[in-house]
């Protein structure tokens, strides 16, 4: 079965085997157990209790008896087959409730203090009458009632019946059940109904569906999602009782519970009905209990009495299998004791998906919802979006998916949201089954909704609720999206606008949107018209669009960046070129003037082929020295470019094919060989390829169609590498003509687990089998053959990267001889270099460094790190209040204006990559790191690791050396990640001199967050009152550590002299 994974997935193996090697690892822990302290081992049990306590309640009990019974094994999609009821519960109030909080400062506390307020009581309720809530839809609850025979169980008592009343018969299991659920509704209406929030006199009530019959629970998934190594796996309810309180729940009004008609059937003789229904006269209002009976209390005294579930309650070993069911920053959250800090407002891109055509009942059912799972997680997770719920009803699947949550946000989640979308319709296309999707944008809750018994991880909120009514609205294989979503998309979206329409919950028609993928231009390379098409000048990278630029733009880019003289990128350049001096009339956007005679360097790759590569972060002038250097090949010495490029958006392998094999297709019409070609690519390929490949035509035009279907992971490979093998042999042809450089690009854009993804692992063997059959051995004939790779990092041990890298050349700098190689690693301007970027940016005149004031070069060098797009950035946004050009009579520029730029905040400028990048770096890290970030953004100088550990685990509260040794693992990566610096010990901390006068003090390491635009953002996400206590604390805790020490010695002192009470010492001296 296509993508279906292990349900024991994680390296769990059958039952038999897992219990052998269970046994060997128990010991193996004992071993280890009995040459630890005593205080580690309570340490480490109390931290796994902990973690294990606060995972339990993500996990129904269902999935634990099914674990416990052998069901997780072989395969197995459907892991419980029972009977019962089943109980839909949803709640009305919620959505005003969010509404309003999500307008205060403090809304996701106060939501989430409702909440638990709120669901605390019901989930006890029905966990009392042995229900187990197995889903949680926002702020409605799906509760399965399992038929057991409690008369079988060691709890029973033999005297009273399971239903609880004595002298009555028996009902047996299915009657028992829905007499329970029936109970538990009437219970939940007594004291829950009308539920007083606490805020702006918003209630909440519950209306209630009830069901009955045979119930399976399918287990689906096991892909691993890009930020962790654990696979994710979701459970779902299906059955007839779902039709049935499908039907049901909507009839209950507020404070009403009805039946269906398979469950009144078991309990018509134990309840009283309440008023006929007139437009379903089968389905039934419970009112109450025939309390001649039965009642509530006897019922769930009896249901608490023969409960046995614990007996199969996962322990700590059971961990691995448990986290597969909880998101894995909720689970780190759990691990470090910081659950609570999930809970937040936050804006989220949110996509409901209904899916129809599928029944999980039949025999081909469960198979194909696997394949269906599998499939949108897949393409959720390439995307890096996380997958919050997967529902079944008479309805079909639904599915919801957010963009945005920790640690996977993005700048652009909005447009990684739609682009899942077209993803996913080709989904069911495939697997012929409908889907319907609405996307949506804006701030909601985020966070934990129910108890400490049962919780789940979900979203609350208005365009939460609005998505799934566009998803309702929306055609067969359509996406319908919101306002918000059009407008804080990429241009690679267009979206068209469609009537509004009006949606419940809503006084006046929405405006929705169709969103349309756009056209990207197929000539890639040299045109037909003559210039050089480059695939960066259309394609999105670093988290903003290319596509709003024109070509001549770029070009301006290029020569603005490229004229900076003392610059090493173009220093670089200009030493692998061969020059001496930067063109900047080689870079219009007139048709290119190639010699018909090239004069190649003396030296370099471009004059006896090898590799060049160009690797540095985001906006550091990658694209721009790339260019150049391509341009300048091209018009001197005759070097015909070719392009294959991956990225930024996941699945682009087809494309690189696509790429190779036009751009080569266009240099043979540039050429003398190619004359005469057809325009069309594919007419133009069929005269290209050799006859004895003549049976790859086909796919070679599928490679070259646009709009691709979904294709499976080997058809796209078979199609990779039909279009290298073809690229490579015509290219071969080709080169024994013309030199040739072959532009190779990999952009990850905003991902922030690039590593974990397979485009990657792709790229680079393409590369390798690129440079092994085109690029290492040439025959003696060829012309120069060059490839060139421009990435963010390279891979050092691919053999193309680890040729450039020992392409050494020895290059004078003043009097020493330098080893430079083909690597060419970027890094940002320098101070003089920014100033003379910033005055060409600024347009002033002859790039004058002398009119940009002292404080705003100083502000731009330390904000931006000299990085040229933050520096772009910086100055539009400097432009709007902080900086001013004036200018004279004759329009000449006197000078540049600069005020109140200390009082510049750069965290509100969220819309820039700058700023954008730097939330999403921060949202990714571990919790705890977070954290210390966070906290080190509190002090304005040098901090130590006593002073964070003030705040979270001081060692005057009971604190131990493993917390201390977690939050210095913490501050450690920090420091490898260049988030947080080493720094010297300041002269005024008296710590550092009383360390170095006493001969036993250890050496005390100081650190400090020297990024101003990382303090800035950092320091935007703590609260001024957690800003003070970090402060406070950390005060506290210096005097302690100064002062206290030499007070607890002289109280040792004292302590350890006899001491005789003064009343002894009165009636000695009377004795004497």
């Amino acid at each position: 079965m296509t993508g279906e994974a292990s349900p024991t997935g994680n390296g769990t193996p059958p039952m038999g085997a897992r219990r052998m090697s269970s046994a060997a690892e128990d010991q193996m822990r004992i071993d280890i157990a009995d040459n630890l302290d005593d205080n580690i081992l309570s340490w480490f049990k109390k931290r796994n209790g902990d973690t294990l306590k606060g995972a339990l309640a993500f996990v129904p009990w269902v999935l634990q008896q099914t674990y416990f019974e052998g069901g997780m094994v072989n395969n197995k999609v459907v892991i419980h087959e029972g009977k019962g009821a089943v109980v839909f519960s949803d709640a009305s109030g919620f959505t005003a409730l969010t509404e309003r909080l999500a307008k205060k400062s403090d809304g996701a506390e106060l939501l989430s203090h409702c909440l638990t307020s709120f669901f605390t009581p019901l989930i006890d309720i029905i966990n009392a009458y042995r229900g187990d809530v197995i889903k949680f839809s926002g702020d409605a609850l799906t509760i399965y009632f399992q038929a057991v025979d409690d008369t079988k169980s060691s709890k029973y008592n033999h005297v009273v019946p399971p239903h609880g009343t004595w002298g009555l018969p028996d009902l047996g299991p299915m009657a028992t059940a829905v007499l329970r659920a029936s109970a538990c509704c009437i219970e939940i209406h007594k004291r829950l109904h009308m539920f007083d929030t606490g805020v702006d006199n918003v209630k909440l009530c519950l209306h209630i569906g009830v069901g009955c019959g045979e119930v399976h629970i399918l287990q689906v998934g096991g892909v691993v999602p890009p930020e962790t190594k654990s696979p994710r796996y979701e459970y779902i309810i299906a059955g007839p009782p779902l039709e049935q309180i499908s039907i049901a729940e909507p009839l209950a009004k507020n404070g009403e519970t009805c039946l269906s008609p398979q469950a009144w059937d078991y309990v018509k003789a134990c309840v009283v009905e309440g008023p006929p229904l007139e437009e379903r006269r089968d389905f039934h209002l419970l009112l109450r209990m025939d309390e001649s009976k039965y009642t509530f209390p006897t019922i769930k005294h009896a249901a608490m009495e023969n409960d046995d579930r614990s007996e199969k309650q996962f322990k700590m070993t059971h961990l691995p299998i448990i986290r597969r069911y909880i998101p894995s920053a909720v689970y780190k959250q759990i691990e470090c004791g910081t659950l609570t800090y999930v809970n937040e407002m936050r804006n989220i891109s949110v996509i409901f998906i209904s899916g129809s055509g599928l029944d999980p009942m039949s025999k081909q059912g469960p198979g194909i919802a696997q394949e269906l799972m599998a499939s949108v997680q897949n393409y959720c997770y390439q995307h890096e979006g996380t997958l919050n719920k997967f529902l079944i009803d008479d309805k079909g699947m639904l599915f919801l998916l957010v963009f945005g949550l920790p640690p996977l946000v993005h700048t652009d989640d909005p447009t990684r949201a739609v682009l899942a979308c077209f993803d996913m319709v080709k989904v069911f296309k495939r697997l012929q089954l409908i889907g319907k999707f609405g996307v949506t944008t804006g701030r909601n809750y985020c966070g934990v909704c129910g108890s400490a018994r049962r919780m789940e991880y979900t979203v609350l909120g208005d365009s939460v609720n609005l998505a799934a009514r566009l998803m309702a609205n929306a055609p067969p294989l359509g996406i319908y999206c919101d306002a918000q979503t059009k407008i804080r998309s990429t241009t690679e979206i267009i979206f068209n606008a469609l009537a509004p329409i009006k949606v419940k919950g809503k006084a006046n028609p929405i405006s929705i949107f169709q969103p349309v993928k756009k056209e990207v231009n197929t000539a890639i390379g040299l045109t037909i018209n003559g210039k050089i098409s480059f695939p960066w000048h259309q394609n999105a990278f670093g988290g903003v669009s290319a596509g709003g630029l024109s070509v001549g733009e770029f070009q301006e880019g290029v020569i603005r960046l490229c004229s900076i003289k003392t610059w090493t990128g173009i220093l670089e350049a200009n030493r692998i070129l061969n020059c001496t001096s930067f063109r900047k009339e080689i870079h219009s956007d007139q048709a290119l003037q190639m010699p018909q005679k090239g004069q190649p360097p003396a030296k370099g790759p471009f004059k006896t082929g090898g590799v060049i590569v160009v690797e540095g972060p985001t906006g550091i002038g990658k694209i721009e020295i790339a260019e150049h250097m391509v341009t300048h090949a091209a018009v001197t010495f005759r070097t015909f470019p070719v392009f294959g490029t991956m990225g930024p958006r996941p699945g682009d392998s087809v494309r690189l094919g696509c790429e190779l094999l036009r751009s080569t297709i266009g240099v043979f019409r540039w050429s003398k060989a190619g004359s005469g070609l057809p325009d069309d690519d594919f007419e133009a390929l069929k005269q290209l390829v050799p006859q004895k490949n003549a049976g790859r035509l086909p796919l070679l035009q599928q490679v070259l169609v646009k709009d691709k279907a979904d294709l499976s992971k080997e058809r796209s490979k078979e199609l990779l590498d039909v279009s290298l093998n073809v690229a490579i042999e015509l290219l071969t042809q080709f080169a024994e003509m013309e030199s040739v450089v072959m532009v190779m690009q990999f952009e990850y854009g905003t991902s922030l687990f690039p590593k974990n993804s397979e485009d990657q692992n792709i790229f680079w063997e393409t590369i390798t089998i690129l440079y092994e059959n085109f690029i290492k051995n040439p025959s003696k004939t060829s012309k120069p053959r060059v490839m060139m790779l421009v990435c963010r990092e390279s891979n050092a041990k691919n053999p193309a990267v680890a040729h450039a890298a020992k392409d050494i050349e020895i290059v004078k700098e003043g009097k020493e001889d330098i080893q430079k190689s083909a690597l060419v690693k970027m890094s940002g301007l320098d101070e003089a270099n920014l100033a003379e970027y910033m005055s060409s940016y600024l347009n002033l005149p002859d790039s004058d460094q002398n009119l940009i004031p002292s404080p705003l070069r100083y502000f731009v060098i330390q904000v931006t790190s000299g990085n040229p797009l933050y520096t772009r950035e910086t100055i539009d946004q400097l432009r709007e209040h902080h900086i001013q050009v004036n200018q004279g009579a004759g329009g000449q520029v006197r000078n540049v204006e600069c005020k109140d730029i200390d009082k510049v905040n750069v965290s509100h400028w969220g819309h820039t990559a700058m700023v954008g990048n730097t939330v999403c770096l921060i949202e990714a890290l571990d919790p705890l790191e977070a954290a210390v970030l966070k906290m080190s953004t509190c002090f304005a100088g040098p901090f130590t690791l006593g002073d964070l550990a003030a705040s979270t685990c001081s060692r005057w509260a009971e604190a131990t050396y493993f917390d201390f040794l977690r939050l210095f693992q913490a501050i450690r990566k920090l420091v490898v990640l260049e988030i947080i610096d080493r720094v010297d010990a300041p002269q005024d901390d008296l710590r550092a001199e009383t360390a170095a006068q006493s001969p036993n003090a250890r050496y005390i390491q100081y650190f400090q967050t020297q990024s101003v635009l990382i303090r800035s953002v950092g320091g935007a996400m703590v609260l001024e009152a957690q800003k003070k206590s970090v402060k406070r604390q950390a005060l506290i805790d210096r005097a302690l550590s100064r002062e206290l020490p030499a007070k607890m010695a002289i109280l040792a002192i004292k302590r350890s002299a006899q001491h005789i009470p003064w009343y002894y010492e009165q009636a000695f001296r009377r004795m004497l």
